[in-house]
């Protein structure tokens, strides 16, 4: 039976409007309800064996009550009608024991102005596609992996995944929210031996709203066991500041972290190093950050937030001065600002702020005239670890990539430390390229650093 997303869409709103009745029956002052139902698909191929092979539908409910200014917050995917009741009761037996939170609210029934449209994030050869053709495209890429180089010894698999789902949200202050969405990503992991037993792995994927947008197998497969092969050798570079430059791949961990800074929660919680600082200059002017939601078929694309505003592009960095601190309700109520309708949504549970579509602003010259012109560096391939403190803007990290010589990348380096603070890094930032690539939610070319703090040998 083939996917109606219109039909699904209408069930699970009905469903939702029922559990909402009931809850406000059994005497919630105000309840918020969303309902998920979808299938999820995810495959392994080791060699010539499968792996692992999982596929199964999904379903769940999440319910927000409000009860005497207490929240309470359940969820289940168990969707029978006692049970729905039992949850809802139990939920209302904890209210008293909850503390008042009067900045934990359902958005003003004005603010729900967004309009639920076609942002391309469905496609129907998603939800058709077979098993059997899935499984095909993980085979063919961890054959290509191993056919690639006979110093490929070994690989950690190659993967397909799938999913499409529906969600629904609707709540007593006449939030009517309903969204059909799919994807799909194939990736596979290559490992090859170095000298003194070490292992050198490579990675590579694709991830795609659109089935024919994917990259092929053979791609894939291929560009996995090429970057597992340029390890090979790899050493630690000398102890001391170079200029460094962050391939396209390796720089959206740098935007996403600040990103993580800007907004109301981080604000209200004071775990920002950005609080004070509108308006301010947090970075090179080269610099412009921006959260798109509305640019149609990308990952994270949406028309209507997590709370029923109707999304919009915010500048969050723009020629370097900080603009804007994102803002769902709940921090807008708790800090003032005005919301941002940037609110993202757990399946039962406060919204909160996310992006969307996040990216910073091209440059205008190519990766390889970045690096040339950068002529002696280090080329960050990738970053391991967590080393960032939100509140001092604190940032080191282990990573990996290659040296720049003479402007050209050179012979590759691992297992070396990358520091600076953010005010540094990103006021150090002095080129960007051109090389924006949509293959994740957040994205941003290949920028350069003018010094970082570099720790390896010595």
């Amino acid at each position: 039976m083939s996917f109606d997303p219109q039909a699904q869409e209408e069930l699970l709103s009905q469903h939702a409007e029922q559990i909402l009745q009931r809850a406000q029956e059994l005497g919630a002052d105000q309840a918020e309800v969303s309902l998920a139902q979808g299938s999820e698909f995810s495959c392994t191929y080791r060699g010539d064996s499968l792996d692992k092979l999982e596929e199964a539908g999904s379903a769940g409910m999440g319910l927000r009550l409000f009860v005497g200014g207490r929240v309470v917050a359940g969820s289940s995917s168990d969707m029978r009608p006692a049970v729905i009741d039992g949850l809802i009761g139990d939920l209302l037996e904890a209210a008293p024991h909850v503390d008042v939170d009067e900045y934990n609210t359902l958005a003003p029934a004005d603010a729900l102005d967004g309009v639920v449209a076609d942002m391309g994030i469905f496609d129907p050869a998603t939800a058709a596609q077979k098993a059997p053709e899935r499984l095909a495209l993980a085979h063919q890429a961890e054959l290509a992996v191993r056919s690639h180089d006979q110093r490929i010894s070994a690989t950690d698999g190659a993967c397909f995944g799938a999913a499409y789902s529906t969600s629904v949200t609707v709540a007593s202050n006449g939030l009517r929210r309903a969204v059909t969405g799919g994807w799909q990503s194939l990736s596979a992991d290559a490992i090859c031996d170095d000298a003194e037993g070490k292992k050198r792995n490579g990675s590579y994927w694709s991830a795609t709203r659109k089935l024919d947008a994917l990259k092929s197998a053979d791609e894939v497969g291929a560009e996995a066991a090429r970057r597992a092969i340029s390890r090979i050798g790899a050493s630690k570079p000398n102890t001391g500041r170079y200029p460094v430059v962050f391939s396209r791949e390796a720089a959206p961990a740098l935007i996403g972290l600040l990103a993580s800074c800007a907004t109301a929660t981080a604000l209200w919680r004071k775990r920002s190093y950005l609080i004070g600082r509108i308006g301010q200059s947090i970075a090179s002017d080269l610099v412009t950050l921006i959260d798109d939601p509305l640019l149609p078929g990308l990952l994270a694309s949406s028309s209507v937030d997590g709370e029923g505003r109707e999304r919009r592009r915010n500048v969050l960095v723009e020629g370097g001065q900080l603009k804007m601190f994102l803002a769902a309700q709940y921090g807008a109520n708790r800090t003032g600002l005005a919301p941002t309708s940037s609110a993202t949504r757990p399946m039962a549970g406060r919204p909160g702020e996310g992006t969307t579509n996040f990216y910073m602003q091209a440059g205008s010259m190519s990766p390889e005239a970045l690096i040339a012109e950068t002529g002696e560096g280090i080329y960050v391939e990738g970053t391991i670890g967590f080393g960032f403190n939100a509140l001092t803007g604190d940032f080191s990290r282990g990573a990996y990539g290659r040296m720049i010589r003479g402007g050209k990348l050179a012979e590759p380096i691992a297992e070396f430390t990358v520091s600076s603070s953010f005010d540094d890094l990103f006021g150090g930032i002095s080129a960007i390229a051109d090389d924006l690539i949509w293959d994740r939610s957040s994205a941003c070319p290949t920028l350069r650093v003018s010094e970082m703090a570099i720790g390896g040998l010595g």
